[in-house]
């Protein structure tokens, strides 16, 4: 799944939401029914919330929020230093990416809510050693590489379809009218694909798709701690990164960097 279609066709279908509203500005929306809004991107939708309204009551529909953006790092049974075994996945860098798309929550009062999300989260390893991972082989193995093709890209991307349960709280308006907030709960996720990219001078650019032994489902707590529209994410998997590959058994993921949106 490419990120820029999606991005793309997220901000047409808010483009297109926001000039029906503009057309319909005499609808009233009720406090307690499903709303469809389409918030684009900062986690404004309670910007517009006067006194005087009901709680507890629902809300919901389609988002862009709670963008995150930052670093992955594999734990192997508590250190984040590979075992010999698993040096074939060490790599120079690694980050991880994810938004929400859609929403459905319960808000308690004006501080604290309970809202379950979904959406789209990927981890970029780039990959130190020339390896391929072998496709349709269970456990988890893999080949070594010609050295003499000078590979200079080796990248191994996990992407799974997100389902957080969160709990946030927020404070009461500054006088700047801003907040900080806390978010915390459950981060969920259900595999959709692995991928292997390659660059050498021999091959060109090569692609490869498979499971490669990648958690089906996995799961793990989140904290986000952020002021206005801008915060700071950590969420770890408490499950291995790979299933039924016993000599990655321990191996874990702990993603932490910013977030936009909540």
């Amino acid at each position: 799944m490419n990120i820029k279609t999606i991005l793309l066709s997220l901000f047409s279908i808010s483009m297109m939401a926001d000039v029906a509203q503009a057309q319909d500005s005499t609808t009233v929306k009720s406090d307690t029914s499903w709303t469809k809004d389409i918030y684009l991107g900062v986690g404004k939708q309670d910007a517009n919330e006067k006194d005087g309204k009901k709680y507890p009551r629902t809300y919901g529909g389609i988002t862009f929020t709670r963008i995150d953006w930052g670093f992955s790092r594999l734990s192997d049974n508590g250190s984040f230093t590979l075992s010999e075994g698993n040096q074939f996945l060490s790599y120079k860098k690694a980050s991880n990416f994810g938004f929400d798309i859609a929403q459905i929550g319960l808000r308690f009062n004006d501080q604290f809510k309970v809202y379950l999300s979904t959406g789209f989260e990927w981890n970029y390893w780039r990959l130190k050693q020339n390896v391929l991972l072998l496709e349709n082989v269970s456990p988890l193995s893999y080949d070594e590489l010609d050295e003499s093709n000078n590979y200079s890209k080796n990248v191994f991307t996990s992407t799974y379809l997100r389902v957080p349960l969160s709990f946030e709280w927020r404070s009461r308006q500054l006088h700047n009218g801003e907040r900080i907030k806390i978010a915390f709960g459950a981060m969920t996720g259900i595999l959709l694909k692995g991928t292997q990219r390659l660059k050498s001078d021999a091959g060109g650019k090569q692609k490869f798709k498979d499971t490669y032994n990648l958690q089906t489902f996995q799961y793990g707590p989140f904290i986000r701690i952020g002021y206005d529209d801008f915060g700071l994410f950590a969420k770890y998997y408490v499950n291995d990164l790979f299933e039924k590959s016993p000599a990655q058994e321990g191996v874990r993921n702990l993603a932490f960097g910013l977030t936009l949106g909540f």
